[in-house]
């Protein structure tokens, strides 16, 4: 009887994961090419809602934040007249550009104090800069009243030390500068113990933040706090600041300066 050749037998090869890595079948590619274009669609919707949001359009138009802004210059007018303004007199004075020159004497006064950005407040001239919590403001304040403040920064707290242990980042500086009240805007009472001197723009968000600070301090400190207000707009970042600076001012020549102050400042927390 004939052998029968075995035939021999090959080695078994082991793959990695033959399902993951072989070509899909076509119901997979389906769905992945309807996952794409259901992406595709939600991007060119979002690319449309967001030219209608900015105000522009295929053709390039520029974007119209100004005349959208809640502090555009017709806004502006609107608001003069809900505060009982003499929107004749109003109107004339925004329109002609005639409070510029104050707007920027405030914002050049402020550059020679070494006011760079928004909110700046000079505390009977120690400088703290920025939208900080009551917490620190009462801090400055109460030192100022009780006579034990100092330009030593170890004299104050950790947590402000924390903001003028850097010489190259003063938040806080606690060595006073002399500052110029005269001819100032200003609220509280005359013989008040403590002058806030204010640097702010009525279109900064941390403006904003700090504006029921400020409010909380004349409050709890209402006879012994008088707030000073200087305009310091920062025009290359807020477009609309410039001309509600100016708006102030004009409120300001009817008697209506801080009605104004407030109403945008909470027009702008909402």
């Amino acid at each position: 009887m004939p052998k029968v050749k075995r035939q021999k037998k090959e080695p078994v090869i082991q793959t990695l994961s033959p399902v993951i890595y072989s070509q899909p079948n076509n119901n997979i590619l389906y769905v992945m090419m309807g996952v794409i274009t259901l992406f595709l669609v939600f991007m060119i919707v979002k690319v449309i809602s967001l030219e209608k949001k900015l105000g522009t359009t295929s053709t390039g138009t520029v974007p119209q934040v100004q005349q959208e802004s809640p502090l555009s210059v017709p806004n502006l007018k609107k608001y003069a007249k809900e505060l009982k303004l003499n929107t004749g007199k109003f109107n004339k004075c925004l329109d002609s550009g005639e409070k510029k020159t104050l707007v920027d004497k405030d914002v050049a006064y402020g550059q020679s104090l070494g006011v760079q950005g928004t909110p700046g407040f000079f505390i009977n001239g120690q400088f703290l800069a920025g939208a900080f919590p009551f917490a620190l403001f009462k801090e400055i304040i109460d030192k100022q009243i009780a006579g034990t403040s100092s330009s030593d920064c170890t004299t104050y707290s950790t947590d402000l030390q924390k903001y003028c242990s850097d010489p190259q980042n003063k938040a806080f500086d606690p060595v006073a500068k002399e500052t110029d009240v005269k001819n100032m805007i200003a609220i509280g009472p005359e013989n008040a113990k403590v002058t806030i001197v204010e640097f702010s723009d009525f279109e900064c968000p941390f403006c904003v933040r700090a504006y029921p600070t400020v409010k909380q301090i004349l409050s709890e400190y209402k006879n012994d706090v008088k707030l000073y207000y200087k305009q310091f707009p920062l025009n290359n970042i807020h477009p609309n600041a410039q001309k509600t600076a100016e708006a102030s001012l004009c409120a300001e020549d009817q008697g209506k300066f801080w009605e104004w102050h407030d109403k945008i400042f909470e027009l702008e927390a909402k």
